[in-house]
């Protein structure tokens, strides 16, 4: 099965990852974050992936432990381009080492419908959980999606440790999503 993360090319059509070596932190297979503000929410996105792999997992950027841990998040996919009428799945996936990962709580949903335009929103509750790294990811089961064209995106994160993202001045508003848990 294969694995392809966004990657850093000019056109981004996807960058081979290989589970159990290539590390989270590697921009040229998982890519890289982009930070945007939207009535006063930030969240962090990567540019349109037009995948040239439609028929492989494709995995987000890294997130970092420190950005999301104790954290409620919210993430999601937005679809630009539908793709064939098939199921993927998707799911928030966690490695203690950046390397060798594991799904985190239930699979968000078994079907994205990528064959519709669109944002599909989920909430990953991580308040018991204290690892190193994260990441989105869709399609293990690898069915062929076609023409798809998407992004992957995240709110919520921690605004005590956002070191990476080029954000300077940065206020709780940038507590986007549910926050850490009360109890």
């Amino acid at each position: 099965m294969a694995v392809n993360g966004i990657g850093n090319a000019a056109t981004l059509v996807g960058a081979v990852v290989t589970d159990g070596t290539t590390h989270a932190s590697n921009i040229g297979a998982y890519g890289q974050w982009q930070v945007a503000t939207e009535e006063g929410v930030t969240y962090l996105y990567h540019a349109e992936l037009d995948p040239s792999d439609t028929d492989a997992e494709i995995v987000s950027p890294g997130i970092k432990g420190s950005w999301v841990n104790g954290q409620k998040i919210v993430c999601g996919i937005t679809i630009s381009n539908a793709g064939a009428d098939v199921e993927p799945g998707m799911k928030i996936e966690g490695s203690a080492d950046g390397k060798n990962w594991a799904i985190i709580g239930s699979e968000f949903s078994a079907d994205l419908t990528p064959n519709a335009t669109g944002t599909l929103v989920f909430t990953a509750d991580l308040s018991s959980y204290t690892l190193p790294w994260y990441r989105l990811s869709m399609n293990d089961d690898t069915t062929n999606m076609t023409t798809i064209k998407f992004n992957f995106f995240v709110s919520g994160l921690n605004s005590d440790y956002t070191e990476g993202l080029g954000l300077d001045d940065v206020s709780d508003s940038f507590i986007g999503g549910l926050g850490k848990d009360p109890s």
